[in-house]
């Protein structure tokens, strides 16, 4: 029985069948046996063959098994050991190797994803020609490039043509900004340069509200110059001087308006603003300064007194005895309703979603069952923190008696930044975000954790305006408008400036009103209601 076993691994050994050869001689019994170890001596060399052969081929596993049948069935020798040691060198190099590949794919497809087309072509000619994945990777960058400069001349006829808002959609469409090749950069200095030119013409015309359009849509392209940078700061002064005029602080305004005009010397409609504002304050301080002074004092004194306030409550100074008498009359009900808004109200926009507008500087959020109710009241655990975040000159502090983690930071007190992430508790998270840098409206996104109206999960703090439009900087974005539009208080209203036609109710909007509370309002394609917090 021995000799028939081992004549069949020697049939097996002579027609190259060494696995099965070595199934057969790893026996024991065959080991001890004359012809059984001639028999083994002749399968450890053609193993080693057969190694040695899988190791220029550069097939370092086989290689290793080989290997250890040998080892299995002479023993440690030299021979073995050798072929071993190479087998694992090439091994552990092909693992190098392969790291090495995938590191440079990872650094291409990264550099690809930042604009950088050029240095991640570089990148995968160096990956080896039989890479699936950097194929691929070279496949969507050729299309990338192909998109590009489609874009680009596409862009530039736009130019050609005078479109610069379509040159700038065509630009921010193909996400250009992220791009960093010479055509790419050229275009967007083009782009920024005619739009620059377009903004300033505007702005020495009198059109603050095309200007700060065209702003808004070239913002995602971001400024890289000073020109843009200016131009935004000119807008927002003049949309601060427009809202100190309209607060009856027209004082205010003049050094606003000054600083706009260093940057449109030629504007003459700044000039004159100047002059009729700096009319306005000195027949203001006159007016302050005569019996219709003492006569506004006497009236908010009484109105302190009727509402169960002392005389000294009552006494009130130059700018808020001016801004109380108006605002009470300002605040009279009229056929669109009562034009008075609440500190705090709903806007429920149809197809874009619920949000709580809060127009106070300082608000505090925290669970709904806490000892002090929060205005901003949160389905969370009652153990959770009540946080009060506060609007201190266009900066958002965060502040609580309890420790809350901000970016994975515990604090009680902290300057917040765009981005932030707030963690009340592991189940009750905020996101704070500040949209547009020319505005200090701020929103809070709830996530973990919800409020009683399961449809509202964003929160507006409001301070100038709301921005509502298509673009990313918009506080709120929806495409059912093409042009952004703002909503801000003045007098106890709420205004909306709009490209598009605005009806309250049925009826063209009336800015002597304002946007009505709980009366259908529709903005271009965009239909809405504003309803009092807790309707």
């Amino acid at each position: 029985m021995l000799i028939l076993r081992i004549r069949q691994a020697e049939c097996a050994l002579a027609d190259g069948r060494l696995d099965e050869a070595f199934e057969i001689a790893r026996v024991a019994e065959i080991g001890r046996h004359r012809h059984g170890q001639r028999l083994i001596g002749r399968l450890v060399r053609a193993l080693i063959q057969r190694g040695q052969e899988h190791l220029a081929a550069g097939r370092f596993q086989p290689v290793l098994v080989d290997c250890r049948k040998a080892e299995t069935l002479a023993g440690n020798q030299p021979e073995i050991e050798r072929l071993r040691k190479a087998a694992s060198s090439g091994l552990l190099k092909a693992q190098q190797d392969h790291a090495q590949d995938a590191q440079r794919l990872a650094q291409a497809r990264q550099r690809v994803d930042e604009g950088w087309l050029s240095v991640g072509e570089q990148l995968l000619e160096q990956a080896p020609s039989a890479d699936g994945r950097a194929e691929q990777l070279k496949q969507e960058l050729a299309a990338v490039r192909l998109q590009t400069a489609d874009a680009v001349a596409k862009a530039h006829e736009a130019i050609k043509r005078g479109d610069i808002e379509g040159a700038i959609d065509i630009a921010c469409s193909a996400q250009m900004a992220r791009t960093k090749s010479d055509p790419v950069t050229e275009l967007l200095r083009q782009i920024r340069d005619h739009a620059v030119e377009h903004m300033r013409a505007n702005l020495e015309q009198g059109r603050i509200d095309r200007a700060q359009s065209l702003l808004q849509r070239l913002l995602p392209l971001g400024e890289n110059g000073s020109d843009v940078g200016e131009l935004r700061r000119s807008l927002l002064q003049c949309h601060q001087a427009a809202e100190c005029v309209a607060a009856g602080r027209p004082a205010e305004a003049l050094p606003l308006l000054r600083k706009a005009q260093m940057m449109c010397p030629s504007a003459k409609w700044l000039s004159a603003a100047m002059t009729y504002v700096k009319q306005a304050a000195e027949a203001l301080e006159e007016l302050d300064a005569g019996p219709l002074g003492l006569s506004i004092a006497d009236a908010a004194g009484d109105a302190g007194l009727a509402a169960g306030g002392s005389n000294d409550r009552a006494v009130v100074g130059k700018d808020h005895g001016r801004n109380q008498v108006p605002d009470r009359e300002l605040r009279m009900p009229d056929a669109q309703g009562d034009a008075s808004m609440p500190s705090a109200f709903v806007m429920q926009m149809d197809g874009v979603g619920s949000f709580y507008v809060f127009r106070e500087a300082r608000v505090t959020a925290g669970p709904i069952s806490a000892s002090t109710r929060p205005m901003l009241g949160l389905m969370a655990d009652p153990n959770t923190p009540t946080v009060t975040i506060e609007r201190t000159d266009g900066d958002y502090f965060i502040r609580s008696q309890t420790p809350v983690e901000v970016n994975g930071q515990a604090v009680t007190e902290t300057l917040l930044a765009d981005g932030d992430r707030i963690a009340l508790s592991p189940r009750c998270r905020l996101k704070f975000q500040l949209p547009n840098p020319a505005s200090t409206t701020a929103m809070l996104t709830i996530s973990g954790s919800r409020l009683s109206r399961p449809d509202v999960r964003q929160i507006v703090l409001m301070d100038r305006d709301i921005l509502v439009g298509p673009f990313t900087n918009n506080h709120i974005r929806t495409d059912q408008v093409s042009e952004p539009f703002a909503l801000f208080t003045q007098n106890g209203r709420l205004l909306c400036r709009a490209e598009e036609g605005v009806s309250v109710d049925g009826r063209p909007f009336d800015p002597g009103v304002g946007l009505a509370i709980d009366k259908p309002i529709e903005i271009g394609k965009l239909s809405m209601v504003v309803a009092r917090l807790g309707a």
